[in-house]
């Protein structure tokens, strides 16, 4: 009788799950006869602000609009016209729009690099500041088209940003753009600031490329910057986790088969592995800054976030992860005046002070 122990044990615990199966098909045809939202990517849920929603209803159409119409660039002539088509659609409302809340910018070079300064009004230097790597899926924006980010970010924290105008694919790839992320890390290093007075945040690709370029000049012996952010990152260039799946056909604002090119155009597969292109698989023991990470729940790279954290914790580090409800891809920067923007912001701010440590400085 001892041997059918295991299989008396195996028969119950089948028993519970066909049991399980029965009543989620029981439950799946009580809800037959309610409308399926058959489109995830127009799908608002109701447990987000009205600000917020009001803001979707907007948004949507014109998201999908913009995915009809999209085109998967192959050749370098064709990532050149994208990238100037987005640059000539975004700079000029971006610098208008900063400059009517009058944040003071300017262009300079920090290491042989073109970086834009955005200063808030009333601006005190307490001797810290914030380096930006922006988004664009490593092939569009530019340093003065996401200086909207710039100017909510300095609004929020009063700190001064720099900017980084990265070279984007398919001209630069992971090695160049990381190399010029350290080089304007270590010019801000040699105009006198501690490195634990500097922090570094990035949204969408530029949550990729501060990880990466972290790991990068930790390995080259430099010390790290004081704390990172990271605003919907995608830390794994392969698109391998769960969420690249599962939210692929509700994520509003990514494109899977889009993004696929565009991180082809930033590292050859036999490279996606490497912790300076994808920084998910960077030995974190060895050390790494306190990190914050925020997402939402629609987004296609959610998982990345996750791994990350998971990653970071795992290795001894100080992560924490800040997840927001049926938002989407970098929502920070275009939910104005939402409750979740304002928590989000808030959220940086706070991780900002408890990390950065006010040091002599630029006067």
């Amino acid at each position: 009788m001892k041997n059918l122990r295991p299989t008396v044990r195996a028969g119950r615990q089948i028993s519970r799950l066909t049991a399980i199966l029965i009543a989620a098909a029981a439950a799946s045809t009580s809800l037959a006869d309610e409308p399926a939202n058959t489109n995830l990517r127009s799908f608002v849920p109701a447990t987000i602000s009205p600000e917020a929603r009001a803001i979707y209803e907007k948004l949507l159409p014109v998201a999908a609009a913009h995915r009809a119409e999209a085109k998967i660039p192959h050749t370098p002539a064709d990532f050149a016209a994208l990238h100037d088509a987005d640059i000539a659609r975004t700079e000029a409302g971006a610098l208008a729009s900063v400059k009517a809340r009058n944040i003071i910018v300017r262009e300079t070079q920090l290491g042989g690099v073109n970086v834009v300064e955005s200063t808030p009004p009333q601006y005190h230097d307490d001797h810290t500041i914030l380096l930006h790597v922006h988004g664009g899926g490593f092939v569009l924006g530019s340093a003065k088209s996401s200086l909207g980010g710039d100017a909510l970010m300095a609004l929020a924290t009063g700190r001064r940003i720099v900017s980084i105008d990265y070279t984007t694919a398919p001209r630069g790839n992971w090695r160049m753009v990381t190399d010029q992320v350290v080089a304007v890390y270590k010019s801000v290093l040699a105009q006198g600031y501690s490195a634990k007075s500097i922090g570094m945040f990035g949204d969408s690709a530029g949550g990729t490329i501060v990880p990466a370029s972290v790991l990068k000049l930790r390995d080259q012996g430099l010390p790290m910057p004081g704390a990172l952010v990271l605003l919907s990152p995608c830390v794994d260039l392969n698109l391998n986790g769960d969420t690249e799946t599962t939210l692929r056909e509700a994520d509003p604002a990514l494109d899977f088969a889009l993004n696929k090119a565009f991180l082809a155009a930033y590292a050859a597969p036999e490279d996606m592995t490497n912790p300076y292109a994808s920084p998910i698989y960077g030995d974190f023991k060895k050390g790494f800054p306190p990190v914050l990470i925020q997402a939402g729940t629609k987004e296609l790279v959610l998982s990345d976030a996750v791994r990350l954290y998971q990653a970071l914790k795992t290795a001894g580090g100080a992560a924490e992860l800040d997840v927001y409800e049926g938002m989407t891809h970098v929502f920070q920067a275009y939910m104005t005046g939402t409750p979740e923007q304002h928590a989000a912001y808030a959220e940086s701010n706070r991780w900002w002070t408890a990390h950065l440590v006010a040091t002599t400085g630029l006067q």
